[in-house]
């Protein structure tokens, strides 16, 4: 017998923001949930964050549905995923969530096959363009710029203290001194291009901070529907100037990779289990762990990739503009990754970083390093393979990126 699927992303960490969005819309509309199933459109990171989201507030009705049909007769942990046709099906009997980030066209879709926003779907979405734009909008200059993914918006399920790492380093450095641009999933390129933004918009900043998350700069990434943000990019070309139209491409690059469904599937932290069993809260099982790692940390950074390209031109803008650039890799979880693989991960952390280090210093810049500055026990969960920290871990992160900025300002 064949071993069923499960596509579930280890999830031991929430952002506040994605978490009231789906609270607020579930208890707006009590009457209709309560009585049916729930339908998650969209297989993925954020409808596995959604089904957690769900059962923490007494939910457990819940099936999915995916546009890619190699995801059908899979599971997210005990959760089916259906093909589209059988869950349009179900209409009477279920409520579709759209889940993914990008969701007008299955929006859409669900419009053309006769079905009602707030009444037989909903797309509960926190606003995380809006208060983006508004963080871009807000004037500073000659300051601080700190850009970066979500690292910096979610907490710990079990924080008692949910400060996020935004708010900690806001605290640390005046709201009026920093700015912080943060969004998943976002990488280098569009760090650049909204760097660039702000200075046509005449805020150039005197330090920038830039997150290198490893699993940003994986081969595929950067081709991910779910790192494009278009409507992002879109509003930031409203508002900015653009004299030589990188801009405008780049809005226009992120429209095409955004359709690119199959990118998404085979970067798909998957895995397979005999067991339906619900590993996605709590204890991250070993068998996710690895394939997170190996995914993310333990393939070989090829230092030609467009990632790293903007990078240097981040660098390189910084030395024509004359601002400083602190480029930071965020922690991990080393010990896990001793646990599971010994010497192995260590030596393949460190053969990336080495490279990385390598293009950043023969810019004339110095890398700081935070991998290890924080144990297991500061992470979401011991378990936890990514970078997501718990509030112990995320004081520490804040204290090391302050003392680097302080010790620039000093100079």
């Amino acid at each position: 017998m064949s071993e069923v699927k499960n596509y579930a992303w280890p999830i031991t960490a929430i952002s506040k923001e994605n978490y009231d969005a789906i609270v607020n819309c579930v208890k707006k509309n009590n009457d209709l949930f309560r009585n049916k199933k729930i339908m998650i459109f969209g297989a993925g990171i954020r409808g596995a964050e959604i089904s957690v989201i769900l059962e923490s507030i007494g939910y457990d009705r819940i099936l999915f549905t995916d546009n890619n049909s190699e995801k059908w007769g899979g599971v997210i942990d005990k959760y089916p995923i259906i093909s589209v046709k059988e869950a349009l099906s179900l209409s009477k009997e279920a409520l579709y969530l759209v889940s993914v980030e990008e969701g007008d066209s299955i929006c859409c879709q669900l419009i053309e096959e006769g079905k009602k926003e707030n009444k037989d779907f909903f797309y509960p979405k926190p606003d995380l363009y809006e208060r983006f734009m508004r963080e871009f909008r807000r004037p500073i200059k000659n300051n601080i710029l700190i850009m970066g993914d979500c690292m910096f918006e979610v907490v710990s399920f079990d924080d008692e203290n949910k400060d996020s790492l935004t708010e900690i380093m806001q605290d640390k450095l005046g709201y009026e001194n920093v700015k912080l641009l943060t969004m998943h999933g976002m990488g280098l390129p569009s760090f650049y291009h909204v760097l660039k933004a702000q200075i046509n918009c005449g805020m150039q900043p005197g330090i920038v901070v830039v997150m290198l998350n490893f699993e940003t700069l994986t081969g595929k990434q950067h081709l991910l529907p779910r790192s494009q943000h278009t409507k992002l990019i879109r509003e930031i070309c409203k508002v900015s100037p653009d004299p030589d139209g990188q801009l405008a491409a780049y809005a226009r690059l992120t429209e095409e990779r955004v359709k690119n469904i199959q990118a998404e599937f085979f970067t798909t932290n998957k895995f397979s289990s005999k067991k339906q069993g619900n590993n996605n809260r709590g204890m991250i099982s070993d068998s996710a762990s690895k394939m997170f790692f190996k995914l993310n940390y333990m393939y070989k950074l090829n230092p030609e990739i467009e990632s790293l390209q903007y990078l240097i031109k981040i660098m390189r803008l910084a030395r024509e503009k004359d601002f400083d650039v602190i480029p930071f890799v965020p922690p991990v979880n080393y010990e896990r990754g001793r646990e599971l693989f010994e010497d192995k991960f260590e030596q393949a952390y460190q053969y990336n970083y080495d490279i990385l280090e390598n293009v950043i210093v023969s810019e004339g810049y110095k890398l700081l390093d935070l991998s290890h500055i924080c144990t297991k026990e500061m992470f979401a969960h011991v378990t936890t393979p990514d970078e997501t920290t718990n509030y112990d871990g995320r004081l520490r992160v804040a204290s090391y990126i302050c003392d680097a900025i302080l010790k620039i300002k000093e100079v």
